[in-house]
């Protein structure tokens, strides 16, 4: 699954082939069009997707998922999970 990557020190962007995700978890996120993106936060990751709604100044409503102690696997699901909420309800989690 294609994932932006925000590199330190300056934001450069890369896309990478994320393999640590389940087929389940990258399937709904290709087939719903949502796009992820990460970057490094000191020692963990904050991980956003973008599900195609924008705040009032037109830019990305992004949902987030801090990856604390859980691994690329367990914090895509946790991801997938408030998205689907978001989606189903408008609300983020």
């Amino acid at each position: 699954m294609n994932v932006t990557i925000f590199k330190r020190p300056d934001g450069r962007q890369e896309v990478i082939d994320c393999k640590h995700v389940h087929d389940e978890d990258a399937t709904w996120f290709q087939s719903n069009n949502v796009s992820i993106s990460m970057e490094d936060i000191g020692g963990m990751f904050a991980v956003y997707a973008d599900i195609g709604k924008v705040d009032e100044d037109g830019e990305p409503d992004e949902l987030i998922e801090i990856s604390g102690t859980r691994n690329c696997f367990e914090t895509l699901s946790a991801l997938r999970k408030q998205c689907e909420l978001a989606m189903a309800t408008g609300e983020k989690a």
